[in-house]
């Protein structure tokens, strides 16, 4: 249940222990300044002058904000025969606590609002005047600010060095925040709290002091725990929209820490954005309380859930981002692509998408032409080609620059970057299949991707899980059976052996619809004779005619998990089948006359062009779009059959499983 500083209250602090960075103006032979450490209010020493004519030392520094900014605090002494002192920080801002020269140690204080403060200390007088200075103070504003808090919650605020209490306030309803006077303390001071729930069971105490300003606002928020929630709907359009649903219903889940629902339970909701009705439920007998969020307008809904915890269950929160769109979007097949981000469509300049092969991310740019203020960060972006869905992404940077102007770059990942916005805190599966696995990961922690075709993978994995990124986890456990996984269009997963739709009705051929066309061979990785070591046996593989073709090449492997010399002299074979044929990329743009759909990454299509020798099928490794041309496709092709493909997969089982 942590508390963080959301708003730094201190502007300038200076201990003024010394001369540095301080200049010193009208400075007599009569005069001296210097450092003194005998007698101070704090540091290791204050500013000490003792002169025979009136002495002026000053510095600026700058602060952000406006009128009421710049809460000026100064510890002062001084002693002599002159008639007056004067502390003046300028511009026109006048100290408290004009007066004679003799008097001990004395706080000032003045307030006043500027960008720029300068702060002059000056002395008047004729003879034999003394005055020393230490530890200066700018702070925005008197008071600390504790926030996140619950009608009905209360709060108290200590001072660390004797436990002092320094106030006690309690949130009033209809407010989420509570306020300290803390004028009379010397800030920046160290000190702590003690929150409370609204039934007054403690549920913080800071174990740490921290040190805290005037100006500070505090936010405190309770940890995760025991409560969990769920919707309905994770997209939804804002009242006035076409589009339905219009309305996200929520549950929240508590639970005790043995894992038993908890009724009884006040669940208060919050969202950043629409309106959550209602605003607290009590739990029901499944530990279940209940609210749904509308909004009229458009965005990116977090939805908090908050427990203030008692003697049984400890306080804890959760929270779940719904996007409520503008408007459902509408497929024009009479347009080249369209655009859109949370459900409105903007006009493009330029730009650029791809669809790699699996495990890639893939990426989106798009310029337009000036900026909109209906954008919206971290939206979901849709764009479509001839009335058909292509990419699916989330808006995560925005490049605006005066040289460009007025047009505006949005750029971002594809949806599968969900997977990274979410920890797996700990999960252990004892004999699990891997599509068990995922389906429990993908429901324990929702990130906006459900489970979609899980295909049977029979292999039964024990894994534990601990602090790990979804996008971490969920590769790892396909890894360990070489399958693999690919987040859809419409934010589904699927889990299966291979994705490959096998051979196309695509064909290109050049001179007819093959704009460009690279191919670029590379011998380096070939290998035409292979030995392998396994656990105690060793199997060699080689192809003579390959030998006779491309000279001898020999390579090394290991395989040691595996002992039967049968299964090892068949992982041998496949590497070798593998590594004797040379490696080629093939950067590729033609004319597309196709319907969208009719191909993919993995997929193969055929190539006809005998000016690069190439004359049969190959595979998609990337696919590239520009919003300039619906009909031009960019693609990166490989020369793997689809009989070598699975040849690959089968080697990477094999491999993977001894059983095999």
């Amino acid at each position: 249940m942590p508390i963080v500083r959301t708003t730094m209250g201190l502007q300038y602090f200076h201990e003024l222990d010394d001369e540095t960075g301080w200049t010193f103006l009208r400075s007599y032979p009569q005069g001296a300044s210097h450092g003194i450490t005998g007698d101070k209010v704090s540091g290791s020493a204050a500013l000490y002058i003792n002169l025979s004519w009136p002495v002026e030392f000053w510095n600026s520094a700058s602060f952000e904000g406006g009128a009421g900014a710049g809460i000026v605090r100064i510890w002062h002494k001084a002693s002599g025969t002159g008639p007056s002192w004067a502390l003046h920080p300028i511009p026109g801002i006048t100290l408290e606590g004009n007066g004679p020269c003799n008097y001990g140690w004395t706080r000032y204080q003045a307030s006043g609002g500027c960008n720029i403060i300068n702060y002059i200390v000056a002395n008047g007088g004729n003879v034999n005047i003394t005055t020393i200075v230490d530890r200066l103070v700018v702070a925005s504003a008197n008071t600390l600010t504790v926030a996140g808090l619950t009608p009905g919650q209360k709060v108290e605020l200590y001072r660390s060095s004797d436990s002092t209490l320094l106030g006690t306030q309690t949130c009033a309803g209809g407010q989420t925040t509570v306020s300290f006077d803390i004028s009379a303390e010397d800030y920046p001071e160290q000190m702590y709290m003690k929150i409370y729930g609204t039934n007054g069971t403690t549920l913080l105490e800071t174990t740490n002091s921290y040190e805290m300003s005037g100006g500070d606002t505090w936010a405190w928020t309770a940890g995760a725990g025991t409560l969990s929630l769920t919707v309905d709907a994770d997209i939804i359009y804002r009242s006035a929209a076409a589009g339905t649903p219009k309305i996200c219903n929520i549950v929240a889940n508590l639970k005790t820490l043995a894992g038993a629902n908890y009724p009884g339970a006040t669940i208060y909701f919050s969202t950043t954005l629409g309106e959550v009705d209602p605003a607290s439920d009590v739990t029901d007998a499944n530990g279940n309380a209940h609210t749904a969020l509308t909004s009229t307008t458009h965005g990116i809904a977090v939805i908090k859930a908050n427990w203030l915890g008692d003697a049984t269950v400890p306080a804890c929160s959760a929270y779940f981002t719904v996007h409520v769109f503008y408007e459902a979007e509408a497929p024009d097949t009479d347009k080249k692509f369209q655009v859109y981000i949370e459900g409105i469509e903007y006009v493009y300049v330029d730009g650029r998408y791809t669809q790699n092969e699996l495990s890639t991310i893939n990426e989106f740019e798009v310029e337009i032409p000036e900026w909109l203020s209906t954008i919206t960060p971290h939206g979901y972006v849709n764009i479509y080609r001839l009335g058909a869905k292509e990419f699916h992404g989330i808006l995560k940077r925005i490049k605006r620059s005066l040289s460009d102007s007025p047009r505006v770059g949005l750029s971002g990942p594809d949806v599968s970057v969900l997977l990274n916005d979410r920890v797996v805190d700990t999960k252990i599966y004892q004999s699990k299949t891997p599509q068990f696995i995922i389906d429990d990961l993908l429901d324990s922690f929702p990130c906006g991707i459900t489970p979609g075709n899980l295909g049977s993978c029979a292999t039964s994995l024990t894994i534990t899980i601990e602090t790990e990124l979804l996008t971490k986890a969920i590769p790892r456990i396909c890894d360990l059976v070489n399958w693999k996984y690919r987040v859809t269009l419409t934010r589904t997963l699927d889990f299966a052996e291979s994705f490959s739709g096998g051979t196309t009705s695509a064909a290109f051929t050049e001179g007819s619809d093959i704009f460009l066309i690279d191919r670029d061979i590379n011998y380096s990785p070939i290998a035409n004779y292979i030995r392998m070591r396994g656990d105690g046996i060793v199997s060699t593989k080689q192809d003579g005619t390959k030998i006779q073709e491309q000279g001898l090449h020999q390579a090394p492997a290991f395989n040691k998990s595996i002992s039967d010399q049968a299964t090892l002299d068949a992982a041998c074979q496949a590497l070798l089948d593998m590594k004797k044929v040379e490696e080629e990329t093939i950067p590729f743009e033609a004319k597309d006359s196709y319907a969208p759909g009719t191909f993919g990454p993995e997929d193969y299509v055929t190539i006809t062009s005998a000016m690069v020798g190439m004359s049969g099928i190959y595979q998609i490794r990337k696919i590239e779009r520009n919003l300039t041309d619906p009909y031009l496709a960019k693609l990166d092709l490989v020369n793997r059959t689809k009989a070598y493909w699975e040849l690959e997969e089968a080697y990477r089982r094999m491999t993977k499983d001894v059983s095999i």
